[in-house]
């Protein structure tokens, strides 16, 4: 029988750097992680072994660091996109450019020294700004952004009840629990044209001020909230997804110790965890 080759893509990922942005008086500082996926035309490389046509990935690293000097200012989504422009003018052979970009913004710290050249700043981070972008040669890029990894809780008010049962289930009801959610938000725009970092701070208020307003009856009860709440904040949304995991709280038992624990200690462990993922849609 004979053989064909389909679709064939190469990339780097795992990229990270640091981009400091010097142009204001308040000077920037995000740590970055770049993921690229190149989808390719060029079979001769896995049939034959023939590589005149392969452009080694450290081409790919150091585009990303050199395209990254002219972005230090930029959002997300438009690095992403120079990137993406950048591997299609810069390889005939790349089909669609696939770019997943990842930043972490420092905060600065205040201090009462004068001002001066060097300014000083903490890692510390409430979630990490995203985008994915897709870049086919012949058709327009699709763009989704978002923020990852936030983590909301609250003290008491949620709770979890007239749910279904069968034979395995364990469940207690809940009228008043404490609540924690890890997740991701994310979503794609209705075009390109968009002040990503408008919507993206639109987002984050919207998912904040839902939260701390909302009584949770589950965690697919919150996070489709949330995800609501986001496409209302922002307009320009086609849809929102919501994914992540509702982070279980348990009160540590103490009495063994002697001591009493009326909600001031919970467990943390996360290896666990229940997930929850839902898409809202604009109609």
């Amino acid at each position: 029988m004979g053989h064909s080759i389909g679709d064939h893509a190469y990339g780097e990922r795992g990229i990270e750097f640091l981009l400091v942005d010097r142009s204001g008086p308040q000077q920037r500082v995000r740590r970055f992680r770049a993921d690229i996926r190149l989808l390719m035309d060029h079979p001769e490389v896995y049939r034959d072994g023939d590589n005149t046509r392969l452009i080694p990935v450290s081409s790919i690293s150091n585009s990303v660091l050199a395209l990254g000097a002219r972005h230090t200012a930029s959002e997300p989504e438009t690095y992403a996109l120079a990137l993406a422009e950048h591997f299609l003018t810069a390889d005939r052979c790349v089909l669609t450019a696939d770019v997943r970009l990842t930043a972490t913004e420092f905060a600065p710290l205040a201090s009462d020294r004068p001002p001066s050249a060097a300014q000083h700043f903490s890692a510390l981070a409430r979630h990490q700004d995203h985008t994915h972008l897709t870049l086919p040669r012949h058709g327009e890029p699709v763009v989704r952004s978002g923020l990852l990894n936030m983590e909301l809780f609250t003290t008491g008010g949620a709770t979890f009840a007239g749910f279904a049962r069968n034979a395995y289930t364990t469940t207690q009801t809940f009228t008043d629990r404490v609540f924690g959610a890890r997740m991701n938000v994310t979503w794609r725009h209705s075009g390109t044209d968009t002040g990503h970092g408008k919507c993206r701070a639109r987002a984050e208020q919207a998912v904040v001020k839902a939260f701390s307003e909302h009584t949770s009856r589950s965690g697919q009860h919150t996070f489709h909230h949330l995800g609501a709440a986001v496409l209302d904040a922002c307009p320009d949304l086609a849809e929102v997804r919501v994914e992540g995991a509702h982070l279980t709280r348990s009160l540590v038992d103490l009495t063994p110790f002697g001591a009493g624990n009326e909600g001031c200690v919970y467990t943390a462990a996360d290896q666990q965890q229940s997930t929850v993922t839902v898409t809202v849609h604009r109609t």
